[in-house]
Parts: structure tokens; sequence; C-alpha cells
């Protein structure tokens, strides 16, 4: 076998587990009503059923009302909500994976009139429960938070998680950084580790001995006088002898969430050694975290004992399958993550909330499934790009005959060049994953045809989906058209036409592209501006990846002017407008523009009424990221 190591069973406790791989907490936020929906059932199905040992799920609601935080959380003070959890938890047994239970108690509390350490937060004041409870008010959050373990342990959870991470309220008393405690909860190591002791005896006593507790730790903090793995390595020691049955490494606070949830600026598995310092101290298993994004970093990981287990989280949103296609020798299937957090962090995608950029089906899977198609048809795709790629591949897959045209010579459409900035090298995943599938697939690719209406309509086909994709948007100024003014496209689709004499970029458009642009071309003897209309660039990346572009951007001292408008381009400079009026120029040898994109659809007017069925799919319907765009070529290829 290829992965002996990640295909072993393994044990937290007394729960087994039949392989190594757990999908740690991924927040869906997918209740609407504090009740466990279709929605939710099917994306943990899919998970559960793709060969993953143990899914975490989030904390129901352990004090309804007092505690409640809204909508997304789930409840179990009535019986018609703890039902609605035992089914997800028998949808997820059913397919022979084991579920843990996030125990997560509030980090703060509110009021209405300002109190002492309280900040205004919206309409309220929240005051930090890590310095401002007593201590008898500590015990009382034990008790609650020992109780709701119990509850979950009759509900049917096989185990729980305690979040001790990510600045949340353990991870605060924890922290030399945060916990300004001087009772007996804060102070020394282990005064700022009672809380997370007793609450381990406390379940223990109150569940029983036999219900399976995982920590998830913080084992550094990664900012200056926060907590560090030596200081972690004992209270994993403290927590092991409390009853603790398993520690998952994890990192990071608020201020360094960029190494709790890592985007693509992150090296892969960058907590396994964290992992491998906590498993020298303690003889309970440990769990590494932390992009471990294929089945070979979790195999290695294992193999060389670094960690007992592999945490996968956003690898399996990406694909639910990739234990079983791993372990059925499927690998080249695998569909990797791009770790872009575009549409599965924070709210995630607009009207669709969490799902994923690389799969169009997750968080989609209780109304979008590929089935046999009732009639067979004859499709032709036109446009090679992710979203024609992902339209022929979908059609095919439900029994239709495809073709799909291309210009170029080559596939993938303009996400080729997206892997081109700065560690972005990962982003070709997507294109591998839809290249292989397309070569095992009897779709009929044609290259370097730019299928017009004769072409189109020489081969009578039943429907045609136009993934034709969009044009560079030119700004309407004077100057535009000058022979130093370049659109952004040309930048990475040939060799960059600039030379090291070339000392002044303007870069017109803060976007996504019109920023990382300007991360790829800025040198020590270049200055590179970077005007944008907006208050602010990059308005629609996330925040972890945006702070850390940023980040790069001002260490390169890339110059960037916002709330700024070019008026006009001429030899030498760039004429702008700042929000207040004033004119003024900036030194440009040369222009970039960025500033978006305009749809390719025109062949769109002449196929109406001459074909049975027209679809538009991806930026030939609405410029957006290419999860919106392989969202709509699958939506397309299954309405056919």
């Amino acid at each position: 076998m290829a992965y002996m190591n990640l295909f072993r069973t393994g044990r937290i406790g007394n729960c087994e587990l039949r392989n190594r791989i757990i999908m740690p907490l991924y927040p869906t936020k997918y209740s609407h009503d504090s009740r466990v929906n279709e929605r939710m059932l099917a994306f943990y199905r899919e998970r559960a059923r793709g060969g993953a040992a143990m899914i975490v799920l989030d904390c129901f609601c352990l004090d309804y009302p007092s505690l409640y935080k809204g909508k997304n959380e789930l409840r179990i003070d009535e019986p018609s909500y703890a039902e609605g959890i035992r089914k997800l938890l028998g949808v997820i047994h059913d397919e022979g994976c084991k579920a843990f239970m996030h125990l997560n108690y509030p980090k703060e509390r509110s009021f209405d009139a300002q109190a002492p350490g309280a900040k205004l937060k919206g309409d309220k004041w929240v005051q930090p429960l890590a310095n401002y409870m007593t201590a008898e008010e500590a015990r009382s959050i034990i008790e609650t938070m020992a109780k709701g373990a119990s509850k979950a342990s009759e509900i049917g959870y096989d185990g729980v998680e305690i979040q001790a991470s990510y600045g949340d309220l353990i991870s605060q008393l924890l922290s030399p950084l945060s916990n300004k405690r001087t009772d007996e909860f804060g102070g020394s190591l282990e005064n700022r580790a009672r809380f997370l002791v007793e609450l381990i005896k406390k379940i223990k006593q109150e569940a029983g001995d036999d219900l399976p507790v995982m920590i998830k730790l913080v084992c550094d903090e990664f900012v200056s006088g926060g907590i560090t793995v030596k200081e972690s390595s004992g209270i994993a020691k403290m927590s092991a002898s409390a009853g603790a049955d398993a520690i998952l490494a994890n990192a990071g606070n608020k201020a360094s969430r960029h190494m709790t949830i890592p985007s693509h600026y992150t090296e892969a598995g960058v907590l396994v050694k964290l992992a491998y310092e906590i498993k020298k101290a303690v003889d309970i298993p440990v769990i590494a975290v932390g992009k471990i994004n294929t089945p070979e970093l979790a195999e290695q990981i294992i193999a060389d004992g670094k960690a007992d287990f592999a945490a996968m989280a956003r690898a399996l949103v990406a694909d639910p399958e990739l234990p079983k296609k791993a372990l059925e020798g499927r690998r080249e299937e695998i569909r990797g993550c791009i770790y872009c957090l575009q549409d599965c962090a924070q709210s995630g995608a607009p009207g669709l909330g969490r799902c994923c950029t690389v799969n169009p089906f997750a968080g989609q899977e209780h109304i979008m499934q590929i089935g046999p198609a009732e009639k067979k048809k004859k499709v032709l795709v036109i446009g090679g790009g992710p979203a024609g790629m992902q339209a022929a591949i979908l059609a095919e897959q439900r029994g239709h005959q495809v073709t799909l045209y291309e210009k170029r010579n080559n596939l993938g459409g303009q996400f080729r060049l997206a892997s081109k900035a700065p560690c972005k090298n990962e982003v070709s995943e997507l294109l591998r994953r839809l290249n292989y599938m397309l070569s095992k697939s009897t779709v009929k690719v044609v290259m370097n045809n730019d299928a017009g209406l004769d072409e189109i309509t020489a081969e009578n086909p039943d429907a045609v989906i136009l993934a034709t994709g969009s044009n560079s948007r030119a700004p309407e100024i004077p100057g535009a058209d000058l022979p130093f003014v370049y659109d952004v496209r040309r930048v990475y689709e040939t060799t960059p036409p600039f030379n090291s004499s070339l000392k002044n970029i303007v870069i017109l458009g803060g976007g996504d592209i019109g920023c990382e642009t300007a991360d790829m071309l800025a040198s020590e003897n270049r200055e590179i501006t970077i005007i944008e209309i907006l208050p602010e660039v990059l308005s629609k990346m996330k925040d972890i990846p945006k702070e850390d572009l940023l980040k790069r951007l001002n260490e390169k001292r890339v110059k960037i002017l916002t709330g700024t408008e070019a008026v006009s381009i001429e030899q030498g400079k760039v004429q702008i407008k700042d929000k207040d009026g004033e004119l003024s120029f900036v030194l440009a040898d040369s222009v970039i523009i960025s500033i978006g994109t305009t749809p390719e659809n025109s062949l769109l007017e002449i196929l109406k009424g001459k074909m049975p069925e027209v679809y538009v799919v991806g930026n030939a319907e609405q410029p957006g990221n290419v999860g919106t765009a392989l969202r709509s070529a699958a939506k397309a290829a299954l309405s056919i």
C-alpha cells in the first residue's frame, strides 16, 4: 500500500479510528435556525463517506439562552433540536466515521453600559472573561462545560475536543501575554493551566473516564511575549496527567491567525514541528495540523514519527474523497486545495456562505449531485478555461457526447497565469486536476479553433455551453494607448516587457491581480505605485491572505494611493486626482492596466434562436473568481 502508515487504524482513548486522517473543526455556519438541516447532513455525509476517520463538529449552545450566540449555533434545550443532532451523528456513523464535539465557551461577556475592562463592540460593551471573571465564576464555567461534554456523550458524540487555542477563553488563560490574573488562575504556568486541567478532570468525573477528551492546544502564539512550545509542552504533560486522551497541536492567536488558517503564502505542514515537540513530551496520541495538503505529506508525518494523526480541514472541503482516492490508488483524481481562502473563510461566497473555490459541490451537496442524464445529448463547450473544462468533464460524466473548443494551443484560459504570481504556485493544482480528468474522459478537445456560428451549426449540437471568458477593461483616459502602457495579462502571458532601466512602474487598479503584479515586479531599484480609486485595495480578498500580501508590499516599499483616480497618461508620468480633487503627477516609465474585466459573450446573441439550448458560464456570464466560474459551469452541466 502506498500510504501504509496513513491507513493503519488508530485509537484516541477507547475510540478506534479506521485510519489516521481527522477532519478538524470547520465551522460551516449552515444552520439558520439552530437546527441541523439537509445542507449540513449532506456536507458531513460526503466527508464521512469519503474516508475520514473522525470529524470534529461545532459546539452546541451549552446554556440556552444565556450563552446563545445566534442562529448558526446548534441548540439542544428542546428534544427536537437534540434529535437533529442525533440524526447528523447517525449519518456520520453510518459511513464508518467517528464524531467529536468541539467544546468551547464564549471568551467575553457583554453589557449595555461600560464596565471595567470593557470595549465598545457594536452597540454593546464587551469584557474579556479571562481577566475579569472571578475564581468562583471560572469554576462555574468549568461545571457548565463539563455538563456540556456529558450531554454530548448522551446524545451520541464519540468524544469531545476542548478548545484551548486561537485566542479563545482557555488559550487566553494559558498565555502569559493575555493572562494578567494574580489569583490561582494566573501567574505561573501551573496556575495558567489550572482551568484546563480542572476542566479535563471535571469532564472525566461528569461524563465518565470512557469519554475520550482531545485538547486543541495553542503550542506557539507566534507573537512576542506569547506562549511558546516549551511552555505548551508542559501544559500538554499536565493535560495528559489530568486524563486527556490526545493533543491536537495547533498554534496562533487572533494576531497571528495566518498560522492557524494558512493561505497560499504559508508553507505546507507549517505546524508539524510543534506536533513533534509535543509528541516528545507526552505518551498520548498527538495530531498534527496546519496546511497538511496532500496524502503524501500526511503519510510522511506519521512515518517519520512527527505525529500519530494528521488533521486536514480545507483539503477535505476541497475533496471529501481524498482519503478514499488515496487508498484506492486514484491519487491523480484528488482535487487539491489551493489555499486561497476565497470561498471557505469568513462569510464565504456572497449568497452561498462557506463553500470552496475548487469544489463547486462543497456546501451544495444537498442540491447538486452528478447523476446520469435523462437524455444523452451532443454538447459543445466553447472555451477551454476552468469553467469550460469543468462543464465538459461533468457533462461527459453524465453521459453526454462532448466536444470542447479552445482558440489557443493550451487549456486553462487566464487562470494559467495565476500561478506565476509570488507564492501562488499551488494555484496550478486546479488546472492539473482538470487536465487529468479531461484526459481520462471521452471529451473531444479541439485546440486552436475559435469556433464560430458556421462551425457550431455544422456540428448540429443539442446544447452549447459558452465559456468564452472575459476581456480586459481599458481606462477611458488620454494616453491609455501609448506604447509603454500594458494590459496586465500581457505582463503574465509573455516575458515581462520591463528591464532594469525602468525605475518607475505605475499599476492602475488595486485589486487582487494589480497588487499581486506589484508583488511580482517589485525590486530594490524599482519604484512601484498602485493607483486605486476605491478607499482600499484588495477589497474582495479575504482578510488573512490580504494581510499577508499587504505586509509583503509594505516590505518591498510599494506605494499605494487609494481614493485616487488616474486622469491621464503622458510620457514619463501619470496625472492623478485625489479624493479632494487635487491634481498631481506620479513618475511612470511604464504603466500596467488592471482595472477589471468585461464578459466576452458575443456568441450568445448570434446563437439565440439557432440552438436548442445555450448556456453561458464563468466570466462570460459574469466576471468573478474561479469559484464562481466553476459553480456556474457545474450548474449548467447538471441542467442539460
